[in-house]
């Protein structure tokens, strides 16, 4: 429970079902001064309290916050030392809430574990399937792509077949104290979703070390000096200080040469990526090549491709029709209809 109202929602839908509901809450970020976000804060911790007294079950709060720097936040600064843009809740869902979270979830003696997330589950005789929210504008399944077999069989997604304004009108039915609040769109531990900020923060003398470079324009010419390329992601425009007839974007950075490469939009389509840290999750593994629409980022409408399964586990994807900024460090997540197969991450592309 993160204190918002959809996991409070689905709380109430599974006492509503007859079962017998604990309520958990991850403290996972202590610097209250940072940390806006429902699912990090004190304020989170308080409402979800609320609500479990209100409801009529138990709630505890489990302190995860050495695990959540080691597994969720590392990395997080990690990857944009590497020079790629990393997806911090993607991690915290499979190695926080569907590992640590569920470890202790059993510890008091829950058979099963369930949270807010707009997903469905479909059970078969032979494999267990997660497919796309209902309502696509809602879908969160996106994220979901690092759970196993083992803990999808074990998951219930309440709100898989609702609106946010079901969910909302639900809450107020109810009498939820936390019935309107605000929904959070930013990290839930970098304030004011300023990651510039939070990298400078809490790795100064790295980037120090990395210093400025050049930018690289159209046709080789050095357009101007970046202030670190830890700074920068695939696909940005705004901040980038140049001068040019058109728009340019971030097309390319390269670590090695401390360089960062830009383009007009056009030559920011790419048409094959490597992805690695693959799950397949409804299918078994496939051993042929196979075609499917391909998300690349969490707002992205996905694009079709070709996925050719490597032997060392990674997948090399062909787009069909080129996808615009691929960005190492995100999650590719694959689908037939609403029906998600796997996903990795992104690790390189070619335009």
């Amino acid at each position: 429970m993160s204190g918002g109202v959809d996991s409070s929602v689905a709380a109430a839908l599974l006492l509503e079902a007859g079962h017998d509901v604990v309520g958990l809450t991850m403290h996972l970020w202590s610097d209250e001064g940072t940390s806006k976000a429902p699912c990090c804060s004190f304020g989170g911790e308080r409402d979800a309290a609320a609500v479990a007294a209100h409801l009529g079950f138990p709630h505890y709060t489990v302190d995860f916050s050495h695990e959540f720097f080691a597994l969720v936040v590392k990395d997080f600064i990690g990857e944009y030392v590497r020079g790629h843009t990393p997806n911090p809740c993607i991690r915290c869902n499979t190695f926080m809430k569907w590992q640590l979270l569920w470890e202790k979830a059993q510890k008091f003696g829950a058979g099963y574990f369930a949270t807010g997330h707009y997903a469905r589950i479909e059970k078969s005789a032979s494999r267990i399937h997660l497919r796309r929210a209902a309502i696509r504008q809602k879908d969160q399944s996106y994220a979901l792509w690092g759970i196993s077999q083992e803990q999808l069989n074990r998951t219930f997604l309440p709100l898989g077949e609702m609106s946010k304004d079901e969910v909302r009108k639900k809450a107020a039915a109810l009498g939820l104290p936390n019935a309107q609040r605000n929904e959070s769109q930013e990290i839930c531990f970098v304030s004011n979703d300023n990651y510039r900020d939070f990298l400078k923060e809490h790795n100064p003398g790295v980037l120090e070390g990395i210093g400025s470079g050049e930018i690289i324009g159209p046709g080789g010419k050095v357009l101007g000096h970046h202030l670190g390329f830890p700074n920068y992601t695939i696909g940005q425009r705004r901040g980038l200080g140049l001068t040019w007839p058109r728009p340019l974007y971030v097309r390319h950075i390269d670590v090695a040469t401390n360089r960062i490469f830009v383009d007009e939009e056009e030559g920011c389509y790419g048409h094959a990526m490597r992805v690695e840290q693959v799950n397949w999750v409804s299918w078994e593994k496939p051993s042929e090549a196979f075609e499917a629409e391909v998300q690349i980022r969490y707002r992205d409408p996905g694009n079709p491709a070709r996925i050719l399964p490597q032997e060392d586990g990674s997948v090399s994807v062909e787009f069909l029709s080129a996808a615009w900024a691929i960005t190492p460090g995100q999650s590719a997540v694959f689908y037939q209809g609403d029906l998600l197969i796997g996903g990795g991450i992104i690790v390189s592309a070619k335009t």
